[in-house]
């Protein structure tokens, strides 16, 4: 049993049935299969290329790797069916946990300039996918031998239904994650803004409170000053009707 099979049982496994609650110990996500793919696309017109590369993904993988051919003719690649285009190995069981420990703890720090790989690289089914621009990265390449600088893509499969799941998973094995995580700090931004925005709606309704409380009186001469036409429409109303009257006398008179 490789190290990291021992970490996963002794620790990973424990750590996720906590932290999700699995009733029933095979819910937990556990890693299915590595796939390791190095595209050639100068191998249409040179096979010689593909055997190369090949042969270096053996070296990196430890076992021997598939030559990939086209399933579609595409003129202006001008590639058509059938014609060598890559290769690729599909790792399991003890292999798999191998290249994994291999690829965390020596190939990924000694890539130029890394700052950890993003935690988004997901496909929403619990499968990560990471590429590399070097295969040097691996001590298995002799740089002195390499005929010319190619990248691979790593596709990492697990059994997890969520992305969370499967991120679990990964940093469980001290996957090198940058801090970085884009759909959080979203998260994050939308809280600090409704915090922000509650503590400036208290702070209005507190000075609005201050104010009424220091300028009692305006809303009194507020209220008297209403009543004031009202009242002098009353005190001219018997005016008017005692005008009306002596004139009405006038003429009787």
């Amino acid at each position: 049993m490789t190290r990291l099979q021992e970490h996963y049982q002794s620790t990973v496994k424990l750590d996720l049935i906590k932290e999700f609650g699995y009733k029933n110990a095979m819910q937990t996500p556990r890693l299915d299969k590595i796939v390791i793919n190095m595209g050639v696309g100068e191998g249409a017109l040179d096979k010689k290329k593909v055997v190369a590369a090949a042969e270096e993904l053996a070296l990196i993988a430890g076992q021997k790797a598939v030559i990939t051919k086209a399933k579609k003719s595409i003129a202006a690649f001008k590639l058509r069916d059938g014609m060598t285009v890559g290769c690729k190995v599909t790792l399991r069981r003890h292999r798999m946990y191998e290249f994994l420990d291999r690829l965390i703890t020596i190939a990924l720090p000694r890539v130029r300039d890394f700052r950890g790989i993003p935690s988004t690289s997901f496909d929403g089914s619990g499968n990560f996918a990471l590429g590399l621009k070097e295969q040097i990265v691996f001590p298995e390449i002799d740089y002195d031998q390499v005929a010319q600088i190619r990248g691979l893509n790593v596709v990492i499969c697990t059994t997890a239904k969520t992305d969370d799941e499967a991120r679990a998973l990964l940093k469980g094995f001290d996957m090198p994650f940058s801090g970085r995580d884009l759909e959080k700090e979203k998260e994050e931004e939308a809280a600090r803004r409704a915090e922000q925005e509650a503590v400036k709606q208290a702070a209005r309704d507190a000075l609005r409170e201050v104010e009424d409380a220091e300028n009692p009186d305006d809303s009194d001469e507020g209220d008297n000053t209403d009543d004031k036409p009202a009242e002098s429409a009353k005190a001219d109303a018997p005016e008017a009707s005692g005008s009306d009257d002596s004139k009405g006398d006038g003429p009787n008179g």
